[in-house]
Parts: C-alpha cells; sequence; structure tokens
C-alpha cells in the first residue's frame, strides 16, 4: 500500500483570479467543503493506520501458530498478501520438513551396547565362567 502524494495534481494549482468566489455565500460553501475534505482526510489517514495494525496484528497470529516459520518470510500490506506470503512460507516449511525426513540416516541407539547376560556374583563363579570361557 502505497502513500498518497499530498502535491496538487498538474495543473490544480489555486488561480484566485479565475476560481475566487465572487459572493459571501459561495466563500462560506468553499470553506464548509474544505472544512469537510479535511476531516474526510482525517478519517481516512485514522483508517490507514488501522489497517496497518490489524495486518501486523494477522501477521503476528499466522506467525504464532507456525513457530517454524521465518517472520522475514511473511510479508505484505494488505490482510489477502500477508495470508498468501503465510501459505507459502509454510509449505516451503513442510518441504523442508520432507526433504530432512527423507535424508536422515537410520535412527542408532545413543550409548555402549547392552550386556550379553549377568556377570557372575560370587568368586566362584566367576572362575567357573573363566574357565569355560576357554
Amino acid at each position: 500500500m502505497t502513500e498518497p502524494d499530498d502535491s496538487p495534481w498538474p495543473g490544480d494549482e489555486p488561480d484566485e483570479q479565475l476560481h475566487s468566489p465572487t459572493t459571501e455565500p459561495e466563500q462560506e460553501e468553499v470553506n464548509a467543503l474544505r472544512a469537510a475534505l479535511a476531516e474526510r482526510d482525517g478519517l481516512l489517514e485514522a483508517e490507514r493506520t488501522a489497517s496497518r495494525q490489524l495486518v501486523e496484528r494477522l501477521r503476528e497470529a499466522l506467525l504464532a501458530t507456525e513457530p517454524d516459520v521465518e517472520p522475514e518470510l511473511v510479508t505484505g500490506e494488505t490482510l489477502e498478501e500477508v495470508e498468501a506470503s503465510f501459505v507459502q512460507a509454510r509449505a516451503l516449511v513442510q518441504r523442508v520438513r520432507e526433504r530432512v525426513s527423507r535424508e536422515a540416516p537410520i535412527a542408532v541407539p545413543a550409548g555402549a551396547p547392552g550386556r550379553a547376560g549377568l556377570a557372575p556374583r560370587t568368586a566362584f563363579e566367576k572362575i567357573r565362567a573363566g574357565l569355560t570361557e576357554r
């Protein structure tokens, strides 16, 4: 969303000689119209500010639902743009997850391998176990 240009339109420069109200009622009407225009401009700016805040709140809410999505990937100045970029970012995260799961090696348990049997407890059992292994 681009900000409006506050400069007058080409050829829109006030020419007091050509457009100057000739009577008091015309001057009052011009002043009333200018006041109404200024009020509308204020309302328009307030709506733009509210819209930007809503877009930012939507972006934050979407990012909170999917913490793996990088915030830099979700951009846009309108609700539709933010939603579309979020869908693309979420699809990217899903593709990365799938690729990583396909490339992941077979899980090997950590630590030392389990022992084959119980070790003898008494000295006599230890001697017997040692002689039978030979």
